[in-house]
């Protein structure tokens, strides 16, 4: 995920005329990937659970939505 929102900060910038909303939406949702990869290594089972269950509804949504 963090991955995917790299590419698409970096498309979004590119582009002529860049979508500022779209632009603060994207940093926003990756600093928050960079924050919950951080936490992984000390998370309980519980957060675990919750973040797994978070980035796959998220890379559902995107893959049926698009970006």
């Amino acid at each position: 995920m963090i991955t995917w929102y790299s590419q698409q900060l970096l498309a979004e910038r590119r582009s002529p005329a860049p979508a500022p909303e779209r632009l603060n939406r994207l940093i926003a949702e990756h600093k928050e990937c960079v924050r919950d990869r951080a936490r992984l290594e000390d998370a309980t089972p519980a957060e675990l659970a919750r973040i797994t269950a978070l980035y796959a509804a998220r890379l559902k949504k995107l893959e049926a939505n698009g970006p």
